[in-house]
């Protein structure tokens, strides 16, 4: 199944050209990111990452336990993340689960209990790339 992309901007009628009127310049393509070579596949690759990183913080609850885990010094316990919510615990293990595959938290087993804390450089690309598309 083709996906069909419609282009992002103003109406025509406003007077004002589309933002994708002129296509983007490769000079005015942001370098790498910490972390990323400035290759090709590296590209793709940062890419990729930045893609699975924004799915995972685009639902309300992992973006409110990655808030909440971002203001902690030490890993918070499974529960404690659980008593702030009013969901099960099946459904924050699973938004848990999304966050970790997309890089976003580390999780250490300590007994019985999983600890989990934000891991630093998988948010930092995110904060990168948002202030690369910021135009002052």
């Amino acid at each position: 199944m083709a996906t069909e992309f419609v282009p992002f901007g103003r109406p025509e009628s406003s007077g004002a050209p589309g933002l994708l009127a002129e296509p983007v310049e490769e000079s005015r393509i942001g370098g790498p990111f910490k972390g990323f070579p400035d290759t090709e596949f590296a590209n793709e690759a940062r890419e990729d990452a930045l893609a699975a990183a924004f799915k995972a913080i685009g639902h309300p609850v992992r973006l409110q336990i990655l808030e909440i885990l971002s203001c902690q010094s030490d890993p918070m316990c499974v529960c404690h993340i659980e008593s702030r919510f009013t969901l099960s615990q099946p459904t924050i293990s699973h938004h848990l689960r999304l966050l970790r595959k997309a890089g976003l938290v580390n999780s250490e087993r300590r007994g019985t209990w999983i600890y989990y804390s934000v891991r630093r450089e998988g948010v930092g690309p995110l904060y990168t790339f948002m202030n690369s598309i910021v135009c002052d």
